[in-house]
C-alpha cells in the first residue's frame, strides 16, 4: 500500500511540475503591440541607431559603397535630429545625410512602407544636392559626387532577383560611362538572400531585417561593428520616447489604412446607387424611343389614329404588368 501510495504522490508531483511549466511560460506578444527589440528597418529605429554614431554608419556606408577606406576617416552627419520638428511632420520620410572626408555627399534612406514614384524622387534628391553645391558664377569643376541610399523594406526593382543595384549615367551600348557624380544605390530587403552571401552588406542587411534577440544575437557574434550596432539597437529599444512615437506611426499608418478602406467602400456603394439610377434612366430612354420606333411604323403602314392609340395603351399595360 505504502508504494502504490507514493507512486501516487510522485505522479502528482510531475503533474503540478508539468503544470507549473506550463503557467510559467511567458504569453505571446499581444497582436499590435511593439516587440521588445525594435526592428531596425523602422526609419525612427534606423535613425536611432545611426544618425548620432558615426562610428556604426561608417562600417555600413563601407558595406554599400565602392570607396577608399580614407573617405570613411571623417564623415559629419549634417541632420543629427532624430524626431520631426513640427507636428504632423511626415514620420516616413527620415533621411540621414552625411559628408565624407572628400567632401562627397551621401543621403541614406530607409523606406518601411511602399511610397509612389519613389525613383523619381531618388532622381530629384540627387539633383538637390549636386545643385545647391554650387552658386552663381561658380565653377563646375567644384561639384562633388552625391550619392543617394535607398534602403527599402518593399521591391522597387522586380525586374531581377538582386537586392542590391548601383546606378550611374552610362551608356547602354558600350556600357561606357558618362560620369560618376551621380549614383544611386537601392538596398531591397525583401530580396535578401537567405543564407550568407560572402559579403558585408548581406550582414548589415540582415541586422536591419532581425524579428527576434535570437536573430540579433547571431549577426553579433560577426563583427566588432555589428555587435555595437546590436547594443546600440538594445539601448533603442528600451528608450520610452521612441517606443511612443513608433506605437503612434503605427497608430497613424492603421487609421490612415481604415479611413482608405472606408473611402473606397464608400465609393463602390455611391457607384453603384448611380449606376442603377443610370441604368433605370437609360431603359426608359430606351423604351420611349422603341415606342416612337412603333409609332412611325403603325403610321407608315397607314394606321389610323385608333390604331395609335391602342398599340399605346397596350404598351402601358405591359409596362404597368412589369413594374
Amino acid at each position: 500500500m505504502k508504494k502504490v501510495t507514493k507512486a501516487r504522490v510522485v505522479g502528482t508531483k510531475a503533474v503540478s511540475q508539468t503544470k507549473s511549466k506550463r503557467m510559467s511560460k511567458p504569453a505571446s506578444r499581444p497582436k499590435g503591440s511593439l516587440p521588445e527589440v525594435l526592428p531596425p528597418r523602422y526609419d525612427i529605429v534606423f535613425k536611432q541607431v545611426f544618425a548620432r554614431r558615426p562610428d556604426l554608419l561608417k562600417p555600413l556606408l563601407k558595406s554599400m559603397i565602392g570607396l577608399p577606406d580614407g573617405e570613411y576617416g571623417k564623415i559629419v552627419i549634417t541632420d543629427p535630429h532624430i524626431y520631426p520638428d513640427y507636428k504632423g511632420e511626415k514620420l516616413g520620410v527620415l533621411d540621414i545625410k552625411v559628408i565624407l572626408r572628400s567632401k562627397k555627399v551621401i543621403d541614406v534612406e530607409l523606406q518601411q512602407k511602399k511610397v509612389a514614384y519613389l525613383r523619381e524622387r531618388v532622381v530629384f534628391y540627387c539633383s538637390g544636392m549636386v545643385k545647391e553645391q554650387i552658386t552663381s558664377g561658380e565653377d563646375y569643376g567644384k561639384i562633388k559626387r552625391v550619392v543617394s541610399i535607398a534602403i527599402t523594406n518593399h521591391v522597387v526593382i522586380p525586374e531581377d532577383g538582386e537586392y542590391h543595384h548601383r546606378y550611374t549615367l552610362y551608356d547602354p551600348k558600350t556600357c561606357s560611362e558618362f560620369t560618376d557624380l551621380i549614383e544611386v544605390h537601392v538596398i531591397e530587403l525583401p530580396k535578401l538572400p537567405k543564407g550568407d552571401d560572402g559579403s558585408e552588406l548581406w550582414w548589415w542587411a540582415k541586422f536591419l531585417t532581425v524579428e527576434s534577440k535570437e536573430e540579433l544575437a547571431m549577426v553579433a557574434k560577426k563583427s566588432a561593428s555589428l555587435k555595437k550596432a546590436a547594443d546600440r539597437l538594445v539601448s533603442v529599444s528600451k528608450d520610452m520616447r521612441v517606443r511612443a512615437r513608433l506605437a503612434s506611426q503605427e497608430l497613424f499608418e492603421m487609421d490612415r489604412r481604415v479611413e482608405m478602406r472606408l473611402a473606397v467602400e464608400k465609393g463602390v456603394k455611391k457607384g453603384l446607387r448611380k449606376g442603377r439610377a443610370e441604368g433605370r434612366e437609360e431603359g426608359m430612354a430606351e423604351g420611349r424611343t422603341e415606342e416612337r420606333r412603333k409609332i412611325v411604323t403603325l403610321i407608315e403602314q397607314g394606321g389610323s389614329l385608333g390604331d395609335i392609340k391602342k398599340m399605346l395603351s397596350k404598351e402601358i399595360s405591359v409596362k404597368k404588368k412589369r413594374s
